[in-house]
Formats: structure tokens, C-alpha cells, sequence
């Protein structure tokens, strides 16, 4: 802008010669440092534009790498995204097979407490049984043993009085041989002239 108002002035000054070249020269002149200001302006515009242009491509040069980073970070998302996805398949497999084999195992072992409770009772029965059984027997047994002990007593008496009566028969027969004998050593004594109260 400033190169017109400069040009303005030269014009009016061309006005004010008297010759007529003169303004053609300042014409000339100014058309010339219009020309010279307008290369000026298109060179700085073309520097601007070449800049801009670089700039740009320096952008979209950043952006295709973002743009590519975007991309590999969604694909590595992506994948770890699935990788997560089938280890958590995986565990829930996993969980669910467990789930289900500690399902059976407790089934069987429920299975199994039955039928052991199931032995137990019938054991306990049998137990009660066979101490019913053997309280009996027992029983039975101190009767006879209390009869035995009985017809023991009984028969030890019958025996002992047996005994007591025959040790009496022969006690009096005792007695007899004795005092047959003892009349018989004190007529010796007095047959060979001794008194038998000597002895």
C-alpha cells in the first residue's frame, strides 16, 4: 500500500513538469515499483504458500503416524482385547468344569454318607442286638452258675455229712479196735508181771 501513496505523489509531481517524458518516466517508474512490490508480495505469498504447504504436509505427515499409532494401538487393543476375552472364556470354562466335577463330588459324597450312615445304623443295631443278646446269655449263665453254685453246695453238704456220718461209724469202730487193743497190751503187761499204770 505504502509503494501506491508514494505513487500518488509522483504522479502530481509529474503534473507539475513541464515535460512530458518526465511523467512517462514516473509512470514507467511506478509501474515498475508496483511491479517490483507486487514480485515482492508474490514471492512472500509464495514463501507463505511453500511454508503452509510444508506445514501441511508436515501435518498430515504426523497425522498418517498418528493415524497409523491409532490404528496399531486399536488393533493391539483389539487384540488384547480378544486375548482377554478368551483367557476369560477359558476361565469360565475352566470354572464351570470345576463347578461341575466339585458338583459331583459332593453329590458323591453325599451318596457315600448316606449308605455310611445307612452302616452305622444297621451296625448300631447289630450292636444293640448283639448286647442284648449277650446281656441275656449273661444272665442265663449267673442263673446257672447261682443253680450250679446251688446244687454244689448242696451236694458238698450231702457229701460232707456222708463223710461225717462214716467218720462217725468209723470213729465208734475206732474206738473199739482202740480199747480192744489197749485191753489187750494191758493183759501182756500184766502177763509178764508190769502195771500197766507204770506206762
Amino acid at each position: 500500500m505504502p509503494p501506491k501513496q508514494k505513487g500518488k505523489a509522483q504522479k502530481k509531481k509529474g503534473k507539475k513538469t513541464k515535460n512530458g517524458t518526465s511523467s512517462v518516466e514516473e509512470q514507467f517508474r511506478k509501474a515498475l515499483l508496483e511491479v517490483e512490490v507486487l514480485q515482492d508480495h508474490l514471492a512472500l505469498r509464495r514463501q507463505v504458500t511453500r511454508r503452509t504447504q510444508e506445514h501441511k504436509e508436515e501435518l498430515r505427515a504426523k497425522l498418517q503416524d498418528l493415524q497409523g499409532d491409532l490404528h496399531e494401538e486399536k488393533d493391539e487393543k483389539h487384540a488384547i482385547y480378544s486375548e482377554m476375552t478368551r483367557q476369560q472364556q477359558a476361565l469360565e470354562q475352566q470354572s464351570s468344569a470345576s463347578i461341575q466335577a466339585l458338583k459331583q463330588e459332593v453329590e458323591e459324597l453325599r451318596l457315600q454318607l448316606g449308605d455310611t450312615q445307612q452302616e452305622l445304623e444297621e451296625v448300631r443295631e447289630e450292636l444293640e442286638h448283639t448286647k442284648s443278646k449277650k446281656d441275656a446269655e449273661i444272665t442265663h449263665l449267673r442263673g446257672e452258675v447261682e443253680n450250679m453254685e446251688s446244687e454244689y453246695e448242696n451236694l458238698l453238704h450231702s457229701c460232707l455229712d456222708h463223710l461225717l456220718s462214716k467218720l462217725s461209724g468209723a470213729e465208734l469202730q475206732w474206738k473199739d479196735q482202740a480199747l480192744s487193743i489197749h485191753q489187750q497190751h494191758k493183759q501182756m503187761l500184766q502177763d509178764y508181771g508190769l502195771n500197766p499204770l507204770d506206762f
